[in-house]
């Protein structure tokens, strides 16, 4: 069988466009995600951000981060009332919003809380405790690899 050229550029139309649309399917097939679902107005919050952390630079002593095993330890600074201390946790996954875990505060008498962390997959984390004291905001935040 002979192709002439006029059958042979139809056969390269047909599989330009073919390919295209495989193009044009894999690319909105693809998971996008921003920083955070609710990244905008997070931005325009940015400057009440910068006197959480200014606050809490101010602070004697910060917010101590440890591991043990498959828990984590939150250690607050010396307060004089604890339950004055409103605020959460959020264990933020850089690479997929919908990964991120939250906690709400739930400090003991002596400053400490106790997170579980089997939930957590395996990579980085950002942990970030938005908290308030007697009518004060602060913000702590630290990058954590879980193995």
């Amino acid at each position: 069988m002979k192709i002439n050229w006029g059958t042979g550029i139809l056969i390269f139309i047909v599989l330009f466009v073919s390919g295209m649309a495989l193009l044009v399917y894999i690319a909105f097939s693809q998971k996008i995600n921003l920083v955070n679902k609710d990244y905008y107005p997070l931005e325009i919050e940015h400057q009440q951000m910068i006197d959480k952390e200014n606050n809490t630079r101010q602070l004697a002593e910060n917010i101590s981060i440890s591991f043990s095993g498959d828990s984590i330890l939150l250690h607050f600074p010396h307060l004089d009332d604890f339950s004055k201390v409103n605020g959460k946790v959020v264990f933020y996954r850089p690479s997929d919003f919908d990964e991120d875990i939250s906690y709400d505060l739930n400090l003991s008498e002596n400053g400490q809380q106790m997170l579980n962390s089997n939930g957590l997959l395996k990579g980085k984390y950002i942990i970030q405790v938005d908290w308030d004291y007697d009518g004060t905001a602060y913000f702590t935040k630290k990058d954590i690899h879980i193995q």
